[in-house]
């Protein structure tokens, strides 16, 4: 008999452990703050470097990092960006960990095709994608930042709603200012996520694929 409570207690204290993470994670990728971008830290054109901010930021409140708040467009700048440009490849240092970010190109054509592309790849970057073309938006040329694409519906961070007096956080596709999906062209992601600190060999994109895909994804509220 006490064998098996002490079974059932290192069982719960296991699973606490685990969920604690993903509690953490899911909660704070709910909160608008962490999507809101100062005027200060914004430049003219930044619409899809602050798309990517927000995708390293997502993707280390996921790793259960503490200071996803310093991950800024003025910290992300000099190593995302030439002459203003978004490189399509590029690293970021934050806390210790290093984020690589690589770019590719959609196939498909049309809507449909393109929300296939989104959930595709969604599934493999759960930290989300940065999807960009050329007069994809009401604007003009613009990017901004998927985070998910069920049945058909794709939520995404603008910073168009992100800024000055709007802090809508992650909203439908349709209430941003994006045109239609097929729109886009172009897409950046997270290849991989490396710690430079003293346990670097253990910690690389490969082995954090059962702790990514075990992270409750949170429950959009727009």
């Amino acid at each position: 008999m006490k064998k098996r409570t002490i079974t059932v207690l290192l069982t719960l204290v296991l699973m606490i452990t685990l969920a604690t993470p993903a509690v953490y994670a899911g909660g704070l990728l709910e909160s608008k703050a962490v999507y809101y971008t100062d005027e200060s830290d914004y430049v003219d054109g930044d619409c899809i470097l602050t798309a990517t901010r927000m995708m390293i930021r997502r993707a280390a409140i996921m790793n259960n990092k503490d200071g996803w708040m310093q991950i800024t467009n003025e910290s992300l700048r000099p190593e995302a960006t030439t002459d203003g440009l978004l490189l399509y490849s590029f690293s970021y240092d934050s806390e210790g960990v290093k984020y690589t970010v690589e770019s590719g190109s959609f196939k498909g054509e049309g809507s449909y095709a393109r929300i296939d592309e989104f959930e595709s790849l969604l599934e493999e970057y759960p930290e989300g994608i940065v999807v960009w073309g050329i007069e994809a938006a009401s604007t003009g040329t613009h990017g901004v930042l998927v985070v998910r694409a069920e049945d058909g519906e794709v939520y995404a961070m603008d910073s168009s709603y992100n800024m000055g007096m709007f802090r809508e956080g992650i909203q439908k596709w349709e209430d941003t200012t994006m045109l239609d999906p097929g729109l886009v062209t172009d897409y950046w992601y997270i290849s991989d996520i490396t710690y430079t600190g003293n346990d670097a060999s253990d910690y690389s994109r490969k082995s954090l694929q059962w702790k990514r895909r075990h992270i409750s994804r949170p429950s959009i509220v727009v």
